[in-house]
């Protein structure tokens, strides 16, 4: 009888295993539910709470690991529900509050770095190594404001990037576009394993709804009837892509003020926003591009380098 392990966790054909995923050679751990199908199909990875305040991923990972059934499944899904535990108990945005560097920036790890560079050497190793395809579910981070999109790698040959778009286009939201990111989750899967794949965004202000979270869900198992890891026919959905994203990072440090709103259309010289200081003096003014807002930042402080959003050229 075969079994589906993933690192210290397993489990046999037909079984739904549920526990903590150890990183090695630290005390991190992450919530993880292997479904063993019992039938041959594809490997399916879904990792959620890359960043700890995206809720709306990490409601819907927790949803999916509790509703599938091995019974129902053709091959193997690995769910895991919060990579980051640590930055979600502490409400952190972006970073992992033990070295202060984002997960998402630090594929495909190491194996005697830094906690977050371990926990993504083991997401690397013990999951994308052994995934035919992957999903990672993102959403706006506590201080994002954004209105829902999907990105896939061009990393890859024709053939594993045609899947990643196919598969993105299926999630039934409405934006997608590209984007390599080769030491994100998905960029680093497609770069370094050759594994197709996408990262989705729903929600974000440090939000969830149960109606956005059963998005996310109908989106997942649709692309895994796609796959052919789950029965029935995926539904075909619409969709407008997205040529290139235009990304904004502030010059100033100050309270950031914004003059447009996720799913804009927002043309060349549109005001996009400002930054003052605490007086009310301007300190910086930015203009659009032609395009869609993508994402903003919900919040009003602001530090130079951090990100003032997106908009993407349809």
């Amino acid at each position: 009888m075969s079994v589906f392990k993933v690192g210290n966790l397993s489990a046999e054909s037909g079984e739904k295993t549920q526990g903590v995923l150890e990183v090695a050679n630290c005390d991190a751990g992450m919530p993880t539910t292997l479904i063993h199908g019992t039938s041959p199909g594809q490997t399916v990875v879904i990792t959620a709470g890359i960043h700890g305040g995206e809720y709306v991923g990490i409601a819907a990972a927790i949803q999916l690991a509790q509703e599938l059934d091995p019974k129902t499944v053709s091959g193997k899904i690995a769910i895991v529900h919060t990579a980051d535990v640590e930055a979600f108990y502490f409400r952190a945005q972006y970073y992992d509050p033990r070295d202060g560097k984002n997960l998402n920036r630090m594929f495909p790890g190491r194996a005697l770095g830094t906690t977050t560079e371990r926990m993504a050497h083991t997401i690397s190793t013990e999951l994308h190594a052994q995934a035919d395809f992957y999903m990672d579910l993102h959403g706006g981070d506590i201080h994002e404001n954004l209105c829902d999109f999907v990105i896939y790698s061009p990393l890859g040959n024709e053939e594993q990037v045609e899947k990643s778009r196919k598969m993105a286009a299926l999630m039934g939201i409405e934006y997608v576009m590209t984007g390599p990111a080769p030491n994100g989750t998905y960029g680093s899967a497609a770069k370094n394993y050759g594994v197709p794949g996408f990262l989705a965004e729903i929600g974000g202000r440090g939000l969830w709804s149960q109606e956005e979270v059963e998005k996310y869900k109908s989106g997942v198992v649709n692309v895994l009837k796609a796959l052919g890891v789950l029965a029935g026919t995926c539904r075909e959905t619409s969709h407008t892509h997205i040529k290139k994203a235009t990304s904004y990072s502030a010059e100033q440090t100050g309270c950031w003020y914004p003059c447009v709103k996720p799913g804009e259309k927002v043309t060349a010289g549109q005001k996009y926003g400002e930054i003052r200081d605490f007086f009310g003096a301007k300190l910086g003014e930015y203009t659009c591009v032609d395009g869609i807002v993508l994402y903003i930042p919900s919040s009003l402080a602001i530090k130079q380098g951090d990100p003032l959003g997106s908009i993407g050229e349809i």
